[in-house]
């Protein structure tokens, strides 16, 4: 049955009928927490829990009396009563400022509440605990929050304002410690504590926005329409899961009752793209003089614009918010070793609506719709370098499609002072179409002579795609006091995700010349004599619609002992997911998946000044629906060499005798299900271990020292199984001339493993149950740690100036980096190259792309006068490890895989040069505009360095193991200096 609703049909009835239906499915935590209350006398607590889109208010008043918090701005009101030692808490508070009064103490107190955080206020104590100076000035990023025990850097849209920073939600985390710039050819997306770039989570209005394909291609929103941002680094809590790099939680803006508009602009003008360093071949590296990489006639501009308005539709009780961003966005890049010239253009409009509604004291409702739809075009002409002039021929136009609509619906009701729920339900759809005119054209490549390059054709793939998500969530929080203070929460969440895919090759297939050796091994067979060229012909499709559901259920107790002094989180989480094929079978299941998180915040002192805590946490990670895709969807994958004669006048194949074999990765039919999955495989999971102190060394100034130890302790990807099946064959059936290499035949798995599979040895049995175990399949154990220790200082806000500034030391290695693979930019999640063979292990143990030894970070921001502000931010970062790659000879599948094989140990060929990264901001509001007015500037690497960051790996493209044109070559740099301008009012 599909539980989730028509979204047509959406109207206040039918979120509470959905959300006694959420109550349904969550009728086993409800049983946990029926026998909770059972068992204890209910009392106010003062132990806080946070949910992913609001805070909690706690403190102290006078014994029995009501406590009242409202929301200056929304009119949002919540009591409770104090408890007969005066100690309050209201959990599950929308963020924003509050008025703070208790009917048994004078005076008003105010509380700015920040996303997931705790913000204390003491009427005893004539307004502020020693804590509120850190939490609640709210301009504090890293407050010494003793109701969290996670690692978090919490911004609001305020504080990013501030900084130099570019407006997408990467380079907001990139601000945390802990993070890591990731691989150019994932978009640079940040790396989380030693996790690939794919493995991190991305939730908006608490809906999971996160890629569940392939995880490097997350849905964002408008950056105006922006909040608040919550960077998890680690140790976060059991309502999070399917994430083993971080979490960003953000939030977006809501109306209140003052109606409020206005306008911005952001302007890139081309300032200095073509700074990058032009490239050209060496004596040591192909024909001296060639180019290898053009740069200097790159360009980049972008001009943003965006208008918002928000206010009350009735005072108190209903708000909106929208806003419309238009963007026109050119680039110019010569490519394909300066035969080619490339024009890019995006224009699409985007916009966010949003409708707030206090239905009554305590029960809030949000509607949030968003069009983030944006086509991103491409044209490309023929370029003569010789010249430097475009010569406008051959034209090819490509068009990407990414994004579609967004529907979140939330609701958040007080019961009673004891217990608050939330509901979320939410759909959203991102578009993965790439397309071109020339789709009917086969993609032609030449590396016949160093660098490759297109003769024929646009692209390699031809994709019309389309992901979409169905998703819901339930949360219930219960305050109570048995040997301390509780708040127990618990909670379950579902998701109904679906790839739809159709791909091919261009035109059908995929040509690749090589230069060959007469006599060389080849596709299992020799080349002839004679014979120096050859074409590599590819042909693959794929076409279905492939389902993913996932489940997750939590119970979490944040229980405060020793008047409020230790505070202990007690967590547990258990997921489940189930793949299907493109004919609706499940290939896949995985239940039961149970992860303890564990963690603990003690004042040391008693003053609320130093905080020491501690984090143990099991995260795991579903099953992408790349898998799906690729591994279980009747993909059609054949590759074929052939002798090449000639090249026509078209840059087509004149094609001579076929040499060797046609390998098959996969025929086209939907596999048994017991054939590509070990029935006994067990899910890819991460423990992490946090311990860290922070102190308050005065009102305005905090330090702290974290260290994290991760390590992934399974994980599952496709491996080939020919060669284990032909040793099972002849031990353990009597088929002495069984050989089954070649075949092809991948296995999803634990590497390291014993694997439980079935085939048909074609002795008339059909197919039958096989156990293979480690030691006939050859695959290591899958290995990743991380370690690392944070050093932290920060002065808060007080009007004139801020700064945090960071120093890690990390390391990062094993042989697998996890869902992608940044040495050849292979973003196949689930099913990387990694373990499809094992001489693929050979060297593969060692420093993984993203161990960055030291990064050093700083940001803030300096009142030069009234009007005017200095913002700053940058880094500097020891560089990424570099390897060696080439051509092997592999004696189970030959020379399928080419130059795919690490040649000396993963990370052992160098490393690349620190990268430092300096920005500068200078923002004006006059005050004769009543500083309604802003004027910004900011200059992005400010000291244009141009470091490389990353370079050919390559080594050796052929079976003699010769020394490849291009390796070692550049093929990324540091984006140059470049100057943002803007310009903003609100009315």
């Amino acid at each position: 049955m599909n539980i989730l609703p028509d979204w047509k049909a959406w109207n206040f009835r039918a979120l509470l009928d959905r959300i006694a239906l959420l109550g349904v499915q969550a009728k086993r935590f409800a049983a946990v927490m029926a026998l909770t209350v059972l068992a204890t006398m209910v009392v106010t607590s003062t132990a806080q829990a946070q949910s992913n889109v609001t805070g909690s208010i706690a403190g102290k008043a006078s014994a029995g009396s009501t406590v009242t918090v409202v929301q200056t701005e929304t009119g949002y009101t919540r009591t409770v009563t104090a408890s007969s030692n005066g100690t309050f808490v209201i959990t599950a508070v929308p963020t924003g400022s509050y008025k703070v009064t208790s009917s048994g103490d004078a005076g008003t107190l105010t509380a700015d509440v920040a996303l997931a955080s705790t913000t204390t206020v003491n009427f005893a104590d004539s307004g502020v605990v020693a804590m509120d100076k850190f939490v609640v000035s709210g301009m504090s990023v890293n407050p010494i929050d003793f109701g969290r025990t996670e690692s978090v850097t919490v911004f609001n849209a305020i504080q990013i304002r501030q900084l130099p920073v570019a407006r997408n939600t990467t380079d907001v985390a990139l601000l945390a410690p802990g993070t890591v710039q990731g691989d150019p050819g994932f978009g640079n997306l940040a790396s989380f504590g030693g996790a690939s770039v794919a493995e991190n989570a991305y939730f908006v209005d608490g809906f999971n926005l996160s890629d569940f394909r392939r995880g490097v291609d997350p849905s964002n929103i408008p950056f105006e329409a922006y909040d608040q941002f919550e960077i998890k680094t680690g140790g976060y809590s059991a309502e999070f899961g399917r994430s083993l790099g971080g979490v960003i939680n953000a939030t977006t803006k809501t109306g209140t009752n003052t109606y409020k508009a206005g306008f911005n602009v952001f302007y890139t003008p081309d300032t200095g793209y073509k700074d990058r360093p032009d490239i050209y071949y060496t004596s040591q590296t192909g024909t001296p003089g060639s180019i290898w990489a053009y740069n200097s006639m790159d360009k980049r501009e972008d001009l943003q614009a965006n208008v918002y308005a928000s206010g009350p539709i009735i005072k108190d009780r209903l708000f909106f918010y929208g806003m419309y961003s238009v963007r026109d966005y050119k680039a110019t890049d010569v490519i394909s070793s300066g035969t080619l010239i490339r024009r890019t253009t995006s224009n699409d409009p985007v916009y966010v609506g949003k409708l707030t509604a206090n239905v009554f004291p305590g029960h809030s409702v949000d509607l949030t719709y968003i069009k983030n739809e944006t086509k991103t075009k491409a044209r490309d002409t023929r370029f003569d370098f010789a010249t430097k002039t475009d010569l406008g021929t051959d034209p090819l136009e490509m068009t990407s499609t990414r994004g579609g609509d967004i529907k979140i619906a939330r609701y958040l009701g007080s019961i009673t002072d004891s217990l608050t729920v939330s509901a979320m339900y939410g759909e959203s759809e991102n578009a993965l179409s790439d397309l071109s005119d020339a789709d009917l054209q086969p993609l032609v490549l030449d590396g016949r002579a160093g660098a490759t390059r297109r003769l024929s054709g646009v692209q390699s793939i031809v994709s019309s795609g389309l992901d979409t998500r169905e998703a819901m969530r339930f949360d219930l929080t219960y305050t109570f006091s048995l040997l301390g203070d509780h708040s127990l929460r618990v909670g379950f969440d579902r998701e109904d995700n679906v790839s739809k895919d159709n791909s091919s090759y261009s035109g059908g297939v995929y040509h690749l010349y090589q230069t060959v050796t007469p006599g060389a091994s080849l596709s299992g067979s020799t080349v002839p004599a004679g014979v120096t060229q050859v074409t590599r012909e590819r042909v693959y499709q794929i076409i279905g619609n492939f389902q993913v559901k996932s489940d997750a259920y939590y119970i979490e107790d944040t229980w405060s002992l020793m008047d409020n002094r230790l505070l202990m989180r007690l967590g547990l989480r258990n997921e489940s997911f189930n793949n299907l094929n493109k004919a609706g079978e499940s290939f896949i299941k995985i239940d039961e998946q149970w992860a303890p998180r564990l963690g603990a915040s003690y004042d040391v002192f008693g003053d609320q000044n130093t905080k020491v805590y501690a984090n143990y946490g099991r995260y795991h990670m579903p099953v992408a629906s790349n898998t799906n895709v690729r591994l279980s969807g009747g993909e059609l994958f054949t590759q074929e060499y052939f002798v090449l004669n000639g090249v026509n006048g078209d840059g087509s194949p004149i094609k001579g005798p076929k040499i060797g074999n046609t390998t098959t990765y996969s025929d086209g039919s939907i596999p048994d299900k017991d054939t590509i999955v070990d029935r006994n495989i067990k899910p890819m999971y991460q423990d992490e271990f946090i311990v860290g102190v922070q102190r308050a060394l005065s009102k305005d100034y905090t330090v702290g020292i974290r260290g994290t130890y991760r390590e992934l302790k399974s994980t599952m990807d496709d491996m080939i199984v020919d060669h284990a099946l032909t040793e099972y064959a002849q031990k353990n059936l009597g088929i002495t001339n069984a050989d089954f290499l070649g075949y092809f035949h991948y296995v999803l798995a634990n590497p390291g493993r014993p694997m439980q599979t079935a085939w048909d040895f074609e002795d008339g049995n059909g197919v039958v149950p096989v156990t293979l175990t480690p030691e006939m399949l050859g695959y290591e154990k899958g290995i990743r740690k991380y370690a690392a220790v944070e050093f932290i200082f920060e002065k808060v806000w007080d009007g004139k100036w801020t700064a945090q500034l960071s120093y890690t030391w990390s390391q990062n290695y094993g042989n697998t980096e996890g869902w992608v693979l940044s040495d050849i930019d292979q973003d196949d999640a689930g099913i990387t190259q990694q373990f499809d063979t094992p001489a693929l292990q050979i060297g593969s143990y060692g420093y993984l792309p993203n161990d960055r030894r030291h990064a050093f970070k700083f940001f803030g921001a300096y009142a030069l006068t009234d009007e005017l502000q200095l913002g700053y931010s940058g880094s500097w970062t020891s560089g990424r490890s570099l390897n060696k790659i080439g051509w092997y000879d592999d004696p189970v599948i030959g020379t399928a895989y080419a130059d795919a094989y690490y040649l000396v140990s993963r990370g052992a060929a160098g490393r690349m040069d620190w990268v430092f990264e300096g920005n500068v901001s200078l923002r004006y509001t006059p005050k004769w505009a009543k500083k309604k007015l802003t004027l910004q500037a900011d200059v992005f690497n400010v000291l244009n360095q141009q470091t490389v960051i990353e370079r050919n790996e390559t080594y050796a493209t052929d079976v003699l193991g010769t020394r490849d044109a291009t390796y070692n070559l550049p093929t990324a740099w540091q984006t140059p200096r470049r100057l943002r301008l803007s310009v903003g009012y609100d009315f």
